[in-house]
């Protein structure tokens, strides 16, 4: 049988690891607390990559239409070429909400990509012959307004080495296009780089 004391050393040791976490707090998510990761997009990266594309969008002029009427803006696909899964709605929720907030267009709903689409555009037409529902409030076929212009892109990324040394390159790369025209009227850069050393043991 094994003296107490080794068995309250041992069950000291073990708690130990643990006791030196600390609990769970909410932080701001723009303050200097963020986490900084080497291979990932972190939350402050992705509300920068919003803001400027929304702020170079809403600036360039390429929104304006020559009838004076405020467009409207479907929100396509932006193509993962990271290395990683990544929920792009944490950047398309937030230019969406930049672009209608701003007065200069609007966000249809109807076509895009992802989660950009609500299938109850679709969904509550096919009750048009459904008598459950008062024919007269079920929305006509015909009455859904295009786009004119959407917004697409990608998310790159690129890994260097050098030594103990590791480097992440991100690139935000969006994309308008007028779809009357397919002309590409707005494109935008936003990009990121982090370094990280390995310690030598």
């Amino acid at each position: 049988m094994r003296p107490l004391f080794f068995l309250l050393l041992s069950a000291g040791l073990a708690a130990g690891p643990a006791g030196c976490g600390s609990a769970a707090r909410r932080i701001d998510p723009g303050s200097s607390e963020s986490l900084v990761t080497l291979s990932g997009i972190d939350p402050s990266e992705w509300r920068q990559a919003a803001a400027d594309s929304a702020d170079s969008l809403l600036a360039s002029g390429a929104l304006r239409r020559k009838d004076g009427q405020a467009p409207v803006v479907m929100i396509g696909r932006i193509r993962n070429q990271t290395l990683m899964h990544l929920e792009t709605g944490l950047l398309t929720d937030k230019l969406r909400q930049a672009i209608g907030a701003s007065g200069q267009a609007a966000v249809t709903s109807a076509v895009g990509a992802g989660s950009n689409i609500d299938l109850a555009v679709r969904r509550i037409r096919s009750k048009e012959l459904d008598d459950l529902f008062h024919q007269g409030t079920v929305p006509r076929r015909g009455t859904v307004i295009a786009p004119n212009f959407s917004l697409s892109g990608a998310i790159i990324q690129q890994m260097s080495e050098s030594g103990r040394t590791e480097e992440s390159y991100f690139l935000f790369h969006l994309v308008l296009t007028d779809l009357a025209t397919g002309v590409a009227v707005w494109e935008h850069n936003t990009e990121f780089a982090k370094q990280a050393t390995r310690p030598l043991m």
